[in-house]
């Protein structure tokens, strides 16, 4: 590990190799020497500098992932010169709710909206209730440690995203996993040969979603999400690639959502709506999950993206190792994709699904308004019986299989397992929100 030290303990050489030394000891000395200074200045990234210079010298081989992390943040400054909530132009970072900064981007006093200048996580942390201006040191200190790699596990895993033909990133997007992505479409897709609820085109399928895409996830979480004891914060539901509800980026940093289904609040079981949409008791086991990911400007829509949004918020995707600060949480890579058509047994049946449709059939009638309830019809049986557990195992089972055949050098899902979904409600929103998360969230 090659780190920079306090000018106390630097002798003629200030910038300190010390192969073996260990994450947390580098991670401290940094804390000596101010978390923000010691991530964010020319001298830390000339240390960097050095461990890029020595990659290919016989001593690379001692140089172990903490000098990768660190070389990482350092890069970091030149992806994001302006870290929403982590660094300057946050509230949180500022330590006010009153004055007037000079010089900010941003402010954070009753005025800011008058001039259309206030921070973006001014009303998360400016709050107008009674509590209104109470920077909590606990907001203060997660806003430094945000800056630094966290030294938590590196998880890999797949994520999964019922698509239409085009291609678009994942992140401020939602995904699934395996189990996750099979429910959504029963629920939420197949049902249908229009693609929308009322109207649109027929003889395709809702959004007219044609292929279940798969993703390679790297994720690490933050330091304040790791003392909470958790890998995984809220699960948001993003329409447009914009975050309709829930909070927590300027105390987390931008980690990865999830959620089990049926722990609500969607989907939640038992539940008046579940009932009275069909889709409890949800049988897919603890492994049927949806996330969430945080990209650049979470706060607004596909449209309304500025560039200087994207400088305050600059969400969690990052290149390389993730390193779990604040803005490097996560990572993907694209891992494939298999057709509906395919797995659904239309394929080879039918010339197109738009004959399936034209010829009256039905891939899952959950309410039983055109087939027998919760089945399929023209010998198409894929999706019957939802809620039968041992089925939707063998559901789970033949996606991964057809993933598996149609790329064999990649991993299949058993062998890249999801973690497990280790949110905690009362954890993770303690001292956050005074009423709880906004609707959307989990």
């Amino acid at each position: 590990t090659v780190c920079r030290l306090p000018m106390a303990y630097q002798g003629s050489n200030s910038v300190l190799h010390v192969p073996s030394m260990s994450m947390f000891l580098a991670l401290h000395l940094l804390q000596q020497n101010s978390l923000v200074q010691a991530a964010f200045t020319d001298d830390f990234e000339e240390a960097a500098a050095a461990i890029n210079q020595e990659e290919d010298s016989p001593q690379a081989s001692g140089h172990n992932e903490t000098s990768l992390l660190l070389l990482q943040t350092a890069k970091a400054k030149k992806s994001f010169p302006v870290l929403h909530s982590l660094v300057n132009g946050s509230c949180a970072f500022m330590g006010t709710c009153h004055d007037y900064k000079k010089g900010e981007p941003c402010q954070c006093n009753s005025e800011c909206h008058q001039y259309k200048n206030c921070c973006s996580d001014f009303e998360t942390v400016c709050d107008s209730s009674s509590t209104a201006g109470q920077i909590t040191s606990q907001t203060r200190s997660n806003s430094h440690k945000l800056n630094l790699p966290s030294g938590g596990y590196l998880y890999t895993f797949y994520a999964y995203r019922a698509q239409s033909d085009s291609n678009y990133p994942l992140f401020n997007a939602n995904a699934a996993s395996l189990g996750g992505v099979l429910w959504y479409l029963q629920n939420e897709i197949l049902p249908y040969c229009y693609t929308q609820l009322e109207g649109g085109t027929f003889g395709y399928r809702r959004f007219n979603k044609t292929r279940i895409r798969r993703y390679t996830i790297k994720m690490r979480a933050t330091t304040p999400l790791l003392e909470r004891g958790m890998n995984f914060g809220s699960r948001v539901a993003f329409d447009s690639g914009k975050n309709t509800g829930g909070r927590g980026y300027e105390t987390y940093g931008y980690v990865v959502g999830c959620n089990k289904l049926g722990d609500g609040p969607f989907p939640i079981c038992p539940s008046p709506q579940g009932k009275n949409e069909g889709f409890c008791p949800i049988e897919y086991g603890d492994e049927a999950l949806w996330y969430s990911f945080p990209g650049q400007c979470p706060s607004h829509d596909w449209k309304s993206k500025s560039s200087q949004c994207k400088k305050l918020e600059p969400g969690g995707y990052c290149t390389g190792i993730p390193t779990g600060a604040g803005n490097c949480t996560c990572t993907y890579e694209d891992a494939g994709d298999v057709s509906i058509d395919d797995l659904s047994g239309i394929s080879g049946r039918f010339a197109s699904h738009t004959e399936f449709c034209r010829q009256g059939c039905i891939e899952y009638d959950k309410f039983g308004t055109r087939t027998k309830k919760d089945h399929g019809s023209c010998g198409v049986f894929f999706w019957d019986n939802q809620m039968d557990y041992e089925k939707n195992q063998w559901r789970i089972r033949s996606l991964d299989e057809a993933f598996k055949k149609k790329y064999p050098n990649l991993p299949s899902d058993r062998q890249l397992p999801p973690p497990k979904c280790d949110f905690d409600y009362q954890k993770f929103y303690d001292g956050l929100l005074p009423d709880g998360p906004l609707d959307g969230t989990t």
